[in-house]
C-alpha cells in the first residue's frame, strides 16, 4: 500500500512516539553515574543537561519547519551538504542498526532480574518478536502502542518520583552540604555532559515527517513539547535518585536500588514494568521504523537495493523490518555485551552528528 494513503499521525500521537523514543531505560540508570560524579546537584545537572540537548537539536527544528523531506535527517544532510553525502549516511544508519541489539539485551536482562528461572533469552526474543510483529501492520499499529505504553511509563515514574519527595533524607538541598557539588564545577560539567547523551532522540521524529499531519508545523512542535516533558521528568528523577538513600549507596547505582528500599515487593514489581521495562519497550517499538527511515531514503536514491524498500499491504517496510529483528537479536543470541555494541554505535553517531550541525548551519544560507 502506498505511505500516501496511510493514516496521517496527529500532534499527540508524534508527542508520544517521541517521549517514547528518548525515555529509555537510561534515565533510570544513567542519574547514579553523575550522582557518583557532582554528588547531590546530579538532578540540576539533568535540568541543564536537557536545555543543552534542546539547542543541538534547534537547527533541526527550524528545517524540519521550513522542509519535509524523507528519511528525517538523512534528506536535512543530503538537501545541504550534497547528495554525495547520502551514501555516508545510509551506511552509517545501516551499520547502526545493531543498537537496536542494546535494547534487546538490555529488557532481558531486566526481565532475568524479576523471573530468575526463566530464559532470559527467551524472554528477550519474545518481547522484540512481539514489537516487530506489530510494526509489520504499519506505524500506526506503532503509534497506537507508543500512545498506552508511553503515558503509563510516565505516570510511574513521576509517581514514583512524587513519592521519594516523602522520604528526603536531611542535607539533601543543602547548597552549601560537601556533597551538593562534590567535585566543583568540574563535576557538575562532566555530569551535565553524561546525561546530556538521553536528552535529544525525540529530534529522530523527524524521520515521520512524511506521514505526519501538518508536518512543517507538528514535527517542531512535538520536540518542543517533548522537551518540556523530559525537562520534568529528568529534574524529577534525578532529584528521586538520591534524595532517599545516602550518596555512597546511590553513586554509581540505578533507580532500582531506591525502588527496592523503598517499597513493598508488589509494588516494586510494578515499578519495574512501568519504569525501566516500559521505558524500553517504548524505545524499541518506536526504535525499528526511527531505524529503517534513513536507510530507506538511501534506498530509494540508489545507494542500497531496492528490495530492502518493498513494503507489505499494511505499508510497512517488511524486508528491512525483518532485517532489523535479526540484527537485534544476534546479541542476545550470541552473548555480546551492551558496552561492545554502544562503542561501535557512538563512533557512527558521533560522525552523522557533525554532518547534522554542518546541515544546520547551512540551511539558513541555502535556503
Amino acid at each position: 500500500m502506498p505511505e500516501q494513503k496511510e493514516a496521517k499521525l496527529s500532534l499527540s500521537q508524534l508527542v508520544w512516539i517521541a517521549t517514547g523514543q528518548v525515555v529509555g531505560a537510561g534515565v533510570v540508570t544513567i542519574v547514579g553515574s553523575a550522582l557518583a560524579v557532582t554528588g547531590y546537584s546530579a538532578w540540576f545537572a539533568y535540568s541543564a543537561a536537557v536545555l543543552m540537548g534542546f539547542l543541538r537539536i534547534l537547527l533541526q527544528m527550524f528545517f524540519f519547519s521550513a522542509l519535509v523531506v524523507p528519511g528525517g535527517v538523512y534528506g536535512m544532510v543530503t538537501r545541504t551538504c550534497g547528495k554525495q553525502f547520502g551514501g555516508l549516511m545510509t551506511i552509517s544508519s545501516l551499520i547502526n542498526w545493531v543498537a537496536r541489539g542494546t535494547a534487546v539485551l538490555s529488557v532481558g536482562n531486566y526481565l532475568a532480574a524479576m523471573f530468575p528461572s526463566q530464559n532470559r533469552v527467551v524472554m528477550a526474543l519474545v518481547v522484540w518478536g512481539f514489537l516487530t510483529i506489530a510494526n509489520l501492520y504499519g506505524v500506526d499499529v506503532m503509534a497506537k502502542i507508543q500512545s498506552f505504553a508511553t503515558p503509563c511509563l510516565l505516570v510511574c515514574l513521576f509517581v514514583f518520583s512524587a513519592l521519594c519527595t516523602f522520604h528526603v533524607q536531611p542535607g539533601y538541598m543543602d547548597f552549601t552540604g560537601p556533597d551538593m557539588f562534590l567535585n566543583g564545577l568540574s563535576g557538575w560539567l562532566s555530569a551535565v555532559v553524561l546525561l546530556n547523551y538521553s536528552t535529544n532522540g525525540h529530534s529522530l521524529i523527524s524521520n515521520f515527517a512524511p506521514r505526519a499531519k501538518d508536518p512543517k508545523k507538528n514535527i517542531p512542535l512535538a520536540m518542543i513539547i517533548t522537551t518540556g516533558i523530559i525537562f520534568c521528568l529528568y529534574t524529577a528523577v534525578g532529584f528521586a535518585s538520591g534524595a532517599v538513600l545516602p550518596l555512597e549507596v546511590t553513586a554509581n547505582g540505578t533507580l532500582t536500588d531506591t525502588a527496592r528500599y523503598l517499597l513493598p515487593t508488589f509494588l516494586y514489581y510494578v515499578f519495574m514494568f512501568g519504569g525501566p521495562i516500559f521505558a524500553l519497550l517504548t524505545t524499541m517499538n518506536s526504535g525499528i521504523m526511527n531505524s529503517a527511515m534513513p536507510v530507506l531514503a538511501g534506498v530509494k536514491e540508489g545507494w542500497l537495493p531496492a528490495f530492502l524498500a518493498k513494503q507489505n499491504k499494511h505499508g510497512a517496510y517488511w524486508v528491512s523490518i525483518l532485517i532489523i529483528f535479526v540484527v537485534g537479536a544476534v546479541p542476545v543470541c550470541t552473548g555480546m555485551s551492551v558496552s561492545q555494541i554502544t562503542n561501535t554505535c557512538l563512533i557512527l553517531q558521533g560522525f552523522q552528528n557533525v554532518l547534522i550541525l554542518v546541515a544546520g548551519a547551512i540551511f539558513p544560507s541555502k535556503y
